[in-house]
């Protein structure tokens, strides 16, 4: 029977890489490379016992991108084994990171991802002090902008941070203003791709959590203790049950993955550390509303995939105008900006594009499920589309056709607007922050 193994990681210093190998016991092997451009020299016992820990839960995490081409119910560990929590944590984190993979390739997986481990090892976090700074994660769209503009109008210091950086997110971390940013690459195996054009199983992973995992390699090398997300808190609902499992394409944006991985690093690999999302307590509607208030950023920001795709032949920079990401966007910034200066920067008037129904359907809850995407709570995307009656959005095909199937009251947009910015999810922000969040909505807001 194939099994899967985690064959090695280590931090190479003089090239300032993490190298992670895994293989299939049929034979196949990948090597992934992360590369940490000017990362900091001459490492001290600490650190180096500390970025150890790091990149083997780095390593156990990025291995989910190898694992899904055959999903085997059997995976060695060929490095130091788990201890009991760390082996819940990787198997909720593949099954749960993995659910919307497994609807699409109809596979079941609660009974076959299965971490060994030893029941008698245990493992202690790094007691490292880190820098008092953070990093704002950059990813090109309105979310990640609001944090970085909240943190700007503080005195707390802080560094934006990508990975595998783009041109949006260059844009927007040119826009941002600062000279200290830090842009690490993650180069996969490309005989993964080779696999998936062969018909292996392929889809979606969790690249947030993946990419958590990175950044926190990150502190040790860079110098900062705190990584302000920006999740909302419609991140965490879900788009359908499958097997059981309340499907969440934003499994990795939810609360529960950053109370999970919050807990998990500083339980097993660095005390002296903080994950939270800024943006937890508001709606994708209340980020809109704030974003609507920094128009230096139009013309720059982006949030259609096609921008971000792995393949860097087939990128297309701009909005496509016909995806769940470009919808929603489209839609929670209508009420919040103006119509004509809205589809300028979109090219396109999709609230009056009739070829636009289904997918606006989706999205408002009258067809089929929430899309696998990252898009607000299908009451949210009712809200609007019912406040936009009361605008000059009304008379557009969508707004008119799709409000009068909607039972949801029409507020206005002052009182949309209100909602949209009252803090009310769970969340997980230090209370200084939260303080920080506090001042930037009612300053812009």
């Amino acid at each position: 029977m194939n099994a899967f193994i985690f064959k090695s990681a280590h931090y190479d210093q003089a090239e300032k890489n993490i190298i992670l190998q895994y293989a299939y016991s049929n034979g196949l092997s990948f090597t992934e490379i992360v590369h940490f451009p000017n990362a900091k020299t001459g490492l001290s016992n600490e650190e180096n016992k500390a970025l150890k820990k790091a990149v083997r839960a780095l390593h156990l995490a990025a291995g989910i991108s190898y694992y899904k081409a055959y999903c085997p119910n059997e995976i060695r560990i060929e490095t130091e084994p788990l201890t009991r929590e760390e082996s819940d944590f990787f198997n909720k984190f593949y099954l749960m990171g993995l659910g919307e993979f497994a609807v699409e390739n109809k596979i079941v997986l609660n009974d076959v991802i299965k971490f060994p481990f030893d029941s008698t090892k245990q493992s202690i976090a790094s007691d490292l002090v880190l820098p008092n700074e953070s990093v704002v994660p950059i990813g090109g769209g309105k979310d990640s902008i609001v944090s970085l503009e909240t943190l700007s109008r503080t005195d707390h210091p802080y560094r934006m941070i990508a990975i595998n950086a783009g041109k949006p997110i260059k844009d927007v971390m040119k826009i941002g203003g600062r000279s200290n940013s830090i842009l690490i690459t993650r180069k996969l195996d490309p005989s993964l791709f080779d696999l998936n054009d062969k018909g292996t199983m392929n889809g979606h992973v969790p690249i947030t959590g993946i990419l958590s995992f990175i950044i926190a390699c990150g502190a040790i090398l860079y110098g900062y203790d705190s990584v302000v997300m920006s999740n909302e808190g419609s991140a965490s609902e879900g788009n359908v049950e499958f097997a059981g499992i309340d499907v969440n394409h934003q499994y990795s944006k939810s609360l529960e993955f950053e109370l999970d991985f919050d807990g998990f690093i500083k339980t097993h690999v660095l005390k002296d550390f903080k994950y939270f999302s800024l943006l937890r307590p508001l709606t994708e509607t209340g980020i809109a509303c704030l974003f609507s208030t920094l128009p230096q950023y139009f013309d720059y920001f982006k949030s259609c995939n096609r921008n971000f795709h792995i393949d860097k032949g087939v990128r297309q920079y701009g909005w496509c105008c016909d995806c769940p990401k470009c919808r929603f966007v489209f839609l929670a910034l209508s009420p919040f900006i103006n119509k004509q200066e809205l589809i300028q920067i979109f090219g396109k008037n999709m609230l009056d594009d009739k070829t636009q129904e289904d997918g606006f359907r989706e999205l408002v809850g009258l067809k089929g499920h929430k899309p696998f995407e990252c898009v607000g709570e299908i009451e949210e995307c009712q809200q609007i589309i019912k406040c936009l009656t009361t605008t000059d959005w009304a008379s557009d095909y969508l707004v008119a056709l799709l409000a009068s199937e909607l039972n949801t009251q029409a507020l206005n947009q002052d009182e949309l607007k209100k909602l949209a910015l009252s803090l009310n999810y769970d969340h997980n922000i230090p209370e200084e922050y939260l303080e920080y969040l506090n001042d930037f909505i009612r300053t812009q807001g």
